[in-house]
């Protein structure tokens, strides 16, 4: 390695004191020094514009149905850099986090889950700017229902993100208001035992500390009000808590018992068949008792047999590809086919009204009706097409006929637009023939 430093100690033969010499490596043959490239540089003119653009994607979301709105406003949150609109986008997320509440509930998994997602991610981004009103909102949400609840509910799913957030601004004196505020929600369950991890984290310097905030979150759960995922992500807890040595061994194996106890007694019920999630839960479970309190686990084996017939079957799961659109394929390549020719601004606008019209046709026909996100290819086109010219991209978005697609464009071209990246610069670096993208 260039620059090498060897450290030798060289004795003279009348025993003087060892001296430390430097020698320096020759450079290899053919070596190529390496030059940190700059970020691309973006005017205040051209950032305003990415602004503006943000914000019209904004005040189109706010013509839209629930569902969609929920889905432009999750993807303006992590529209370029957090700092970059912070005042508006905490603003935006608190009012994401209302609005979530209002999609349907109590329908299918998915939508559940995409529900609980948006809940989530409301909070979590709100976190990022003021991490103590992230926790009040939190604390609004409704106590989930537990029984045999084999996934997360949106409180569960946001503080793990929130809870970080909140360590980091508070650093160990954060745990006790956290714990707090864990107690509140878990009158029938729903303790943020995964979340907890990180004031663990950050108390494990302090072994009493640690100790005494992992036990008084063991009280909390021998209450025994926790369904099956509650349950899983206690021994979750367990299991971190003794790699990163937070606890005393008396206390795991007491945990881990605890552990046992409840699943036995939530499995117990001949009449209730657990679906495949929920074994998996009761396996989960298990494996980390098995890591985490050996003892606990070997006298399980012996006094509930009934637990380790628990079997989950793995199914694999299909993974469909996307077709590729051919039209859209080549309008990505046309394009940049254009900008490695260094054509000239008004060409390539030409060039992108066609692929944008492609776009259009294609989204206006509801060929995506119920996504929430638009298809890859058409994401790298305009992605490519503000890289090209982001001056102008957004007069150009004005073809996109439909308000949701429209305004998930804008963000998209706003982001490339306020923080270049040479991801979709096709004119980045030529290696063999073939482009080579960088990493954000």
């Amino acid at each position: 390695m260039i620059g090498a430093l060897l450290l030798l100690m060289v004795h003279s033969a009348t025993a003087e004191p060892a001296r430390f010499v430097t020698v320096t490596q020759p450079a290899k043959r053919g070596a190529k020094k390496k030059i940190a490239k700059a970020a691309p540089v973006v005017s205040r003119e051209q950032m305003e514009l990415a602004q503006q653009m943000v914000r019209n994607s904004y005040a189109l979301s706010r013509g839209l149905e629930p569902r969609q709105r929920v889905a432009l406003m999750t993807r303006l949150l992590y529209t370029m850099r957090p700092e970059v609109m912070a005042t508006e986008k905490k603003q935006w997320a608190e009012e994401l986090f209302v609005l979530a509440q209002r999609l349907p509930t109590n329908e299918a998994v998915e939508v559940d889950s995409s529900r609980n997602a948006a809940i989530a991610t409301a909070a979590a981004r709100l976190a990022v700017y003021d991490s103590d009103r992230a926790l009040e909102l939190l604390d609004s949400l409704p106590s989930p229902v537990q029984k045999l609840s084999s996934q997360a509910d949106a409180r569960s799913m946001a503080a793990r993100l929130v809870f970080a957030g909140y360590m980091r601004n508070h650093g160990a004196l954060g745990a006790q208001t956290l714990l707090a505020h864990g107690q509140k929600w878990s009158t029938e369950g729903g303790f943020p035992y995964g979340a907890s991890a990180a004031a663990l984290g950050k108390l494990r310097s302090n072994e009493d500390a640690a100790e005494d905030f992992f036990r008084k979150v063991l009280l909390i759960f021998e209450r025994g009000r926790e369904g099956l995922y509650g349950v899983s992500e206690f021994a979750s807890l367990l299991h971190q808590a003794v790699a990163m040595e937070a606890v005393f061994e008396d206390t795991a194996e007491e945990a881990g018992g605890s552990i046992i106890r409840q699943l036995r007694k939530l499995t117990e019920n001949e009449e209730v068949v657990l679906t495949s999630e929920q074994k998996g839960l009761v396996v989960d479970a298990l494996n980390h008792v098995r890591v985490s309190a050996p003892k606990a686990y070997e006298e399980a084996r012996k006094t509930s047999p009934a637990l380790f017939a628990v079997r989950v079957e793995r199914t694999a799961v299909q993974v469909e590809v996307p077709k590729v659109d051919l039209g859209l394929q080549a309008s990505f390549r046309e394009l940049a086919a254009a900008m490695r020719a260094g054509r000239k601004p008004d060409e390539l606008r030409e060039v992108i009204a066609r692929g944008l019209q492609l776009v259009n046709t294609k989204y206006k026909a509801g060929a995506c009706a119920d996504c929430a996100s638009p298809d890859a290819q058409s994401w790298a086109l305009v992605s490519l097409a503000a890289f090209a010219t982001p001056l102008t991209i957004a007069t150009q978005l004005n073809s996109i006929e439909d308000p949701f697609w429209h305004g998930y464009f804008l963000a998209i071209a706003g982001q490339q637009a306020g923080q270049p990246t040479r991801v979709a610069d096709p004119t980045a670096r030529s290696v063999a023939g073939k482009e080579v993208a960088e990493p954000e």
